[in-house]
């Protein structure tokens, strides 16, 4: 009995263990689906053979009260080989904010199954600019 009540509370250790890093993606209140622009991602995707879906959300808030929200329930994670505080502009003189989030404990965004990315403004396929508006790109395998 002692064996068994041992092997239990070492298999629930574990399940807490492997739960801690994970958290739940949550659509930044009184964000928007855009359909129009999520299909589009994924149409991409499947045709690319990524296995991945993404869903993209919009909101008027500024980019840094949504970066704020996502900070609180995920890990920030920073895109090899960039500059922390470097601007990048688009050809139309638009600063390009963004930013990544892992909602399941991996340690990048290739391992991970579940993150997102904030952006403002939105760059769609062919990088196009959309509108001054703050992007929520969910992405889950």
């Amino acid at each position: 009995m002692k064996y068994f009540v041992a092997v239990l509370c070492i298999l629930v250790s574990f399940v807490f263990v492997a739960g801690a890093g994970a958290a739940e993606f949550k659509v930044y209140p009184g964000a928007k689906l855009d359909e129009k622009e999520t299909k589009k991602q994924q149409d991409l995707a499947k045709e690319a053979k990524t296995g991945s879906t993404a869903k993209i959300y919009v909101t008027d808030d500024s980019f840094e009260k949504v970066k704020e929200f996502y900070s609180k329930n995920a890990k920030e994670y920073m895109m090899p080989g960039r500059q922390k505080g470097k601007v990048e502009k688009l050809p139309s003189g638009k600063v390009i904010k963004d930013a990544f989030f892992i909602f399941d404990g991996a340690k990048d965004i290739m391992t991970s199954k579940l993150w997102a990315k904030v952006q403002r403004p939105y760059i769609g396929p062919g990088l196009v600019e959309g509108p001054d508006r703050t992007y929520i790109i969910a992405v889950s395998k």
